[in-house]
């Protein structure tokens, strides 16, 4: 259940998204267990980012875990993102949301997750949002220094296009072994715009987020949703599987690229679905394509 991104270092085939462990309410001990579980189930990697909970919040309710067990954290991958200034608590002078890359904005950033998280390091950083105003220059230097200080081991990028992408990565000495995208049968820009066969391309074993798009799969809203969701039950009963998340994880999963699946969720029936998924009888080429199609691709 591992998938390699450069070597010496992989990071987990589903990662648990913990932008909501906050919702979640779970005690200290409860999220100490929840953790320790998702290891056992061969989950390793924690995806967070500075904005998630507010104030480096969800980081801190992590770090909890890490202060209580700290062996733990030889056995896990912390993924952590920033670049998006959000008003909060710490920011409550913020009117507009906006984009940072600056040097000393991204080292504070760091520093304070490594605090909140109450780790040495972060596995992997990514940059969370493409910055228009960004020198790609500065940001290597930047990207350089945590790098040699020891509180970054690899770098990534998340939600960047192709062009974006290949900008960065022409100034920046270090690899980007990783690009989080959305993508989910209910939105798949990222296939319209090249972005998977931009990762492809340049073998970069992508990251989906949100892969059932936020529960509207489950709760339909209009017509293209609930078509949507008729689709799918189709397919889980031909796949005999027990519920249309693992139709999803498998669509997902499919694409040659070997991606990674986000699971933004604390739900443990859901997560063994997801961990069901990765085995058993695969979908069909026209069953991949059909659900593709009926999300608005257009293959000529």
């Amino acid at each position: 259940m591992k998938v390699n991104l450069q070597d010496n270092f992989s990071i987990s085939k589903l990662v648990i998204g913990c932008m909501r462990m906050n919702e979640w309410n779970f005690s200290i001990e409860q999220r100490v267990e929840f953790v320790e579980w998702c290891i056992e189930q061969g989950i390793t990697t924690f995806d967070h980012a500075d904005i998630y909970g507010g104030n480096h919040h969800n980081e801190a309710l992590f770090g909890e875990v890490l202060k209580m067990k700290t062996q733990l954290r030889d056995e896990m991958e912390i993924i952590t993102k920033c670049s998006m200034c959000v008003r909060n608590d710490e920011n409550p002078n913020i009117k507009t949301r906006y984009f940072n890359t600056d040097r000393e904005y991204i080292i504070n950033q760091v520093n304070k997750s490594i605090e909140k998280l109450n780790c040495d390091y972060i596995d992997l950083l990514l940059i969370h949002m493409h910055d228009l105003l960004v020198n790609p220059k500065e940001l290597n230097d930047t990207l350089n220094q945590l790098r040699d200080e020891g509180k970054v081991r690899y770098f990534g990028l998340s939600n960047h296009n192709p062009l974006e992408f290949d900008t960065l990565q022409k100034y920046v000495d270090v690899k980007f072994v990783t690009h989080q995208i959305m993508l989910h049968p209910l939105g798949i820009e990222n296939y319209k715009n090249g972005t998977m066969t931009h990762c492809l391309k340049e073998g970069i074993h992508p990251m989906f987020w949100s892969p059932l798009a936020g529960g509207r799969i489950f709760n339909p809203t209009n017509a293209l949703e609930e078509n949507m969701k008729n689709v799918l039950e189709g397919i889980r009963q031909e796949l005999h599987l027990e519920e249309i998340d693992e139709v999803i994880y498998k669509w997902l999963l499919m694409h040659s690229s070997d991606p990674t699946i986000v699971l933004g969720t604390g739900n443990r029936e859901r997560i063994k679905r997801a961990i069901h998924s990765l085995e058993g009888m695969q979908m069909t080429r026209e069953q991949w394509y059909k659900i593709l199609i009926e999300a608005g691709y257009k293959l000529w």
